[in-house]
C-alpha cells in the first residue's frame, strides 16, 4: 500500500470517528457542569466518554489530513471523508429518528457530497501560471 492508500485510510477511519462522536453526542445531549463553585463546562454526561475521546481524536485527525485529501490530482482519496459521513449519518439516524437526528444526518451528508466537488475545484485558478502564460486548465 502506497502514501496515497494510507492516507486514505486514515482520513476514513478519522472521519468515521469523528463523525461517530458527533453522533453519539447528537444522541446524549451536551450538558453543563458546574464543578462545585470552579469554572464549569460543556460535555457529554455520565457513559459518553467514548464518544467525546471518538469526537476529540477524530476531530484532530481528519482536520490534519483533510488538506492532503483535497489537494490530490485523484479525486478518489477525497471519498474517504465521504465515506466517513456516510457512516456518521448512519450512526446518527440509528441512533434516533427525533428532528435533532435528522439535522445531524442532512449535515453529515452535505459535508460528505461537498468533499470531493472541493477537490475538484481547489485550486483551479493559478495567479502565477496566468502571470507566465501557461494554459490555465
Amino acid at each position: 500500500m502506497g502514501n496515497r492508500e494510507w492516507r486514505a485510510l486514515i482520513g476514513t477511519v478519522s472521519a468515521g470517528a469523528l463523525c461517530w462522536g458527533v453522533a453519539g453526542a447528537v444522541h446524549m445531549r451536551f450538558v453543563y457542569h458546574s464543578n462545585g463553585g470552579r469554572a464549569g463546562g460543556w460535555n457529554l454526561p455520565e457513559g459518553g466518554g467514548w464518544y467525546e475521546f471518538a469526537m476529540t481524536a477524530g476531530f484532530i485527525v481528519t482536520m490534519y489530513s483533510v488538506p492532503g485529501l483535497l489537494r490530490r490530482s485523484e479525486w478518489w482519496p477525497a471519498l474517504s471523508l465521504s465515506i466517513g459521513a456516510a457512516v456518521g449519518a448512519v450512526s446518527v439516524l440509528t441512533l434516533g429518528q427525533g428532528r435533532r437526528y435528522w439535522v445531524a444526518a442532512s449535515v453529515m451528508t452535505l459535508m460528505g457530497a461537498a468533499a470531493p466537488l472541493v477537490n475538484r475545484l481547489w485550486g483551479r485558478y493559478h495567479p502565477i501560471r496566468s502571470l507566465v502564460g501557461a494554459p490555465t486548465d
